[in-house]
């Protein structure tokens, strides 16, 4: 491993505070005021020259203001700083910062600061997930041209199903949906989102759609170089498009010499209906169902079940049909039989075609709401065999093995999955936490479950555990404030549906009687 110490040029001087300041202007230490002074200050006294006679007393003096008479025996608040400021780093590393040329570090037993190359860092986690030698790629949104802008769910679904024909493939790394549409009219440039996101390269284009004729132009940009490797352009009748985004996909598969094993070539290719009605409707009610709000899931799920009613052998509109309905079912907007609905849909999914990825990841998704543990499990195992690039499918497991208790393996799956979406939602975020909580790594799961309260408010189970996470820790005054916010979200009535409370029941009954207690005294 190269480490960068005395004497400090100017130009890796320069290196390191350039890489710091990025650092603390992102979301990770957005409301981490301490974590940033700390992290500030042990760097500067690092590149002073001072980095092994940092102690406890002066951090504390200097950095937390206390007074000269603090006895850091009496009072801990270095050491947990510093220990929030290591998890704060990970998190970093594991996301945003996988690109930067140095990486900051903060071993254990001490506050000397470690800097190296990122190229020499010691892999561990998602840190070794960043560093993939397959082609990492993302689909950007395409570009509309048609002069109506209701065709945008058409042209968005161009680039989603691109996306989810590609992210089948072993030999490569794509990046989530949900993350590429992120800079969906940005602006931004190709080198900054490909750095962004943690991949090199990126595939653009437009769509103009006139009746029944459409164009699509793609390329196929290698940001590092800024070289197109491949660039078509297709003026089709519309019942063609299916064999377009199939071609489209061979090109680029092609362009990055990517081996294809086992059934894969079979695999790749648009998958489900000859009807290019059926697929209009889904793309229709996936445009609505990315909104994640309560009308535009009913909408999503309307445009679904018309998809199956056309074509009732449609695996993929049976899949995202019973997908709609338990996250419905999940947010208790629809009635209590609707798990029962998506479980029938998964399974039919499933039954047309076994090898559809997204059947197996929301046939698991149900079961683990069913509390039926091994199969969830199973389900789970085999979406991400089939898609090992379906970050969502990865949250599903995830969250199942937290479940069963396997924290650390819950732990890499959600590490892989936010590698594949680094605009995490809040679900991953609350998967993230509670992978720490089974771990006994409270610290951390309250940082992840503030973020993912900082990211939608509305999402009661990262209060919920917030709020029992806090108590363990004995910090009660927090705890009843989450608790209370909770209570607010779910009119007074704790959300009990998440299977992993039945598994941690011990634990959840006793906080949540105790949280109970202390509101009512």
């Amino acid at each position: 491993m190269t480490n960068w110490q005395e004497p400090w040029s100017k130009a890796k001087t320069e290196t390191v505070q350039t890489c710091l300041a990025k650092m603390l202007e992102t979301n990770v230490f957005a409301h981490a005021e301490r974590q940033k002074r700390l992290l500030a200050y042990l760097v500067s006294q690092t590149l002073a020259g001072h980095g092994n006679q940092l102690k406890g007393y002066t951090i504390a003096i200097e950095v937390f203001d206390r007074s000269s008479d603090f006895d850091p025996s009496v009072e801990p608040i270095v050491r947990v700083e510093t220990a929030r400021l290591r998890a704060k780093l990970r998190e970093y590393y594991a996301d945003q910062g996988r690109l930067d040329p140095v990486r900051i570090e903060i071993p254990k037993g001490a506050y000397l600061v470690r800097i190296c190359n990122t190229a020499d860092a010691q892999p561990s986690g998602a840190d070794v997930i960043g560093k993939e030698e397959k082609p990492s790629l993302a689909v950007l949104p395409f570009a509309n041209m048609s002069d109506d802008p209701a065709q945008d769910y058409f042209v968005d679904g161009i680039a989603e199903d691109l996306t989810t024909d590609l992210s089948k493939l072993s030999g490569l790394v794509v990046i989530s949906r949900h993350s590429a549409f992120a800079y969906k009219g940005t602006g931004r440039s190709a080198g900054d989102i490909a750095q962004e996101l943690g991949v090199r390269y990126l595939v653009e284009g437009s769509v103009r759609r006139d009746g029944h004729r459409v164009r699509i132009a793609a390329h196929l940009i290698d940001s590092v170089s800024g070289a197109h490797l491949w660039a078509d352009r297709y003026d089709r009748d519309l019942k063609d498009i299916f064999a377009v985004q199939d071609e489209v996909a061979e090109r680029i598969v092609k362009s990055l010499e990517v081996k294809l094993v086992g059934i894969e070539s079979d695999r790749l290719g648009h998958e489900g209906t000859g009807s290019l009605e059926a697929h209009d409707l889904l793309m229709r009610g996936l445009e609505r169902l990315w909104h994640y709000s309560r009308e535009p899931a009913a909408e999503a799920q309307a445009f679904f079940a018309k998809a199956v009613a056309l074509d009732p052998d449609y695996a993929a509109g049976h899949a995202w049909l019973a997908r709609s309905y338990v996250f419905q079912w999940a947010m208790n907007w629809i009635r209590e039989d609707s798990l029962e609905v998506a479980y029938e849909h998964a399974r039919t999914a499933v039954a047309l075609d076994d090898n559809l990825p997204l059947g197996h990841a929301v046939l698991g998704w149900v079961q683990m709401w069913r509390k039926e543990a091994n199969e969830a499990l199973s389900a789970g195992r085999h979406a991400v065999a089939l898609d090992p690039n379906n970050a969502d499918a990865q949250v599903f497991l995830s969250i199942t093995l937290s479940a069963l208790g396997r924290g650390k393996e819950s732990l890499n799956y959600i590490r892989s999955a936010i590698r594949l979406n680094p605009n995490p939602s809040t679900l991953y975020l609350m998967a993230l936490g509670v992978s720490y909580y089974v771990l006994g790594q409270f610290e951390e799961a309250i940082e992840a479950f503030r973020r993912g309260v900082e990211l939608w408010p509305l999402f009661p189970p990262n209060q919920a555990y917030l709020a029992i996470t806090y108590l363990r820790l004995e910090r009660k005054e927090e705890a009843l404030a989450a608790w209370r916010s909770h209570l607010t979200l779910t009119n007074a009535g704790p959300c009990t549906a998440f299977w992993i409370e039945e598994t941690l029941r011990t634990a959840h009954t006793i906080a949540l009687e105790r949280l109970d207690q202390l509101i009512r005294r």
